[in-house]
């Protein structure tokens, strides 16, 4: 008898255990395809329990222009067997998380002027000075040298080369970065439309003025009557920042003789190699969640505020097709580094899997309300975030803010006081002796 009701209780367990487990099945799969619809809340006070809720999504005017679709390489070559040293056909981990994902701290980014590298350095500096990482910090000037290539004499040294992240404006220096960053590092860069960069360019070195233009629309005008700024353009004090821009901060040596087709390869393979990922600005929300997912990071992480964006009458004015042939003859450096990882890029995406266009669309809602919270500086609140399958409940508050707006000049006088310790003596010993060689950078117009 004794023995009837304990298997009798047995079975009745046996039975509990498997309703409760199809019950968790069936509700992790109604959560995974119906997440919560309350994306967040801005709890008021202890006393106030109103909730602000919405699913509208901001329009929030980053450093984009208007949006090219999706280049293509005109004449892509590279074949699949092709490896990166350092990962750049790596498939990254759909979601960004799982046991196999580990947070990756140590990384390059290679600021690309005029192409909302300044937003992307902002996320970088915020994500090291949050997380208590070193960097590799300029001397004297905003720049690791700029418009020259990195060398000693521009940065900071610490002990045993102890950096995590370079991301201050610098010409690549394949072997000196090499050198001074862990191996582990992950290489990262953002690039923009070649035609777009032009526009940004007349306007912050005002080539307008200097090349006596009286247009509204100064690029198209340029690109109209190439030949009579030929002067300008192959002299030997010719301004790079017309001609294969993007590709001079990667370390191309620009020159008025135009490189060959095989000697453009060449580059772009060599970047493709060096290079685990490179976003694009015309797709800056895709690049990121894709940042977010290659190096295991929060959402948190990858939030934003644009930054450094200016507005000019042309900015927004058309260039026809024939003119963008026309400069495509004089950087076409550019334009192929440009086309061939706006293609990598899609590539990369479409191995992520079916949900990442959502997450993309949840990212530019969630960015677009911290944006309206920070701006709204209700220092009373706090903003909450519920879990979704991307991220567990955050929240984001007023010192997050601070981070968010702080500019470079403060994260580096905070970032020098907090690594001076770290720094090593033939630093002293030898500071007088490089600041008086020193010498201010001109700018490349």
């Amino acid at each position: 008898m004794r023995r009837s009701r304990l298997r009798i209780m047995l079975i009745a367990l046996l039975w509990l255990v498997f309703l409760s487990a199809i019950n968790w099945v069936i509700t992790s799969h109604v959560m995974k395809r119906n997440p919560s619809s309350s994306i967040f809340c801005i709890v008021k006070s202890d006393n106030d329990d109103e909730f602000f809720k919405s699913e509208e999504d901001d329009d929030v005017d980053d450093d984009n222009q208007e949006e090219p679709e999706k280049f293509m390489a005109e004449d892509e070559q590279v074949s699949q067997e092709e490896s990166d040293e350092r990962g750049q056909n790596e498939v990254a981990i759909e979601g960004g998380e799982g046991e196999d994902c580990e947070r990756k701290n140590n990384f390059v980014f290679i600021k690309v002027h005029k192409a909302g590298s300044t937003t992307a350095m902002g996320i970088f500096l915020r994500y090291g000075y949050e997380h208590n990482l070193t960097f590799v910090l300029p001397r004297r000037t905003p720049s690791l040298g700029w418009p020259a290539q990195l060398n000693e004499d521009f940065y900071i040294p610490l002990k045993n080369n102890a950096f995590n992240i370079l991301t201050h404006h610098t010409v690549y220096n394949r072997d000196l970065i090499g050198q001074i960053m862990p191996k582990d590092s992950y290489y990262l860069a953002i690039l923009r439309h070649p035609i777009n960069i032009l526009k940004s360019v007349f306007n912050w070195c005002s080539l307008d003025s200097r090349l006596s233009i009286k247009s509204d629309n100064p690029v198209a005008y340029f690109l109209e009557n190439i030949d009579q700024y030929a002067k300008q353009l192959d002299g030997v004090d010719s301004p790079v920042t017309l001609r294969n821009f993007m590709s001079f901060e990667f370390g191309y040596k620009s020159s008025p003789v135009q490189p060959s087709d095989d000697e453009i390869q060449i580059f772009v393979q060599t970047i493709k190699k060096d290079f685990n990922l490179i976003m694009i600005l015309e797709h800056l929300d895709e690049s990121l969640v894709l940042l977010r997912r290659i190096m295991c990071w929060d959402i948190t992480d990858i939030l934003y505020l644009t930054k450094n964006a200016e507005s000019y009458d042309y900015r927004r004015a058309e260039i026809s097709s024939d003119e963008v042939r026309m400069h495509r003859e004089m950087s076409k450096v550019d334009y192929a580094l440009f086309e061939h990882f706006n293609a990598t890029l899609w590539e990369k995406i479409e191995q992520q899997g079916s949900n990442f266009k959502d997450e993309v669309e949840h990212f530019k809602t969630v960015n677009g309300k911290v944006t309206k919270y920070c701006v709204a500086l209700d220092h009373s609140a706090v903003l909450t975030f519920n879990e979704t399958k991307w991220y567990s409940t955050f929240s984001v508050d007023m010192e997050f803010c601070k981070n968010l707006y702080k500019p470079q000049k403060a994260y580096d006088k905070e970032l020098k006081a907090r690594q001076e310790p770290l720094v090593t003596d033939t630093y002293w010993d030898t500071k007088a002796d490089v600041e008086a060689r020193w010498v201010r950078p001109k700018l490349p117009c």
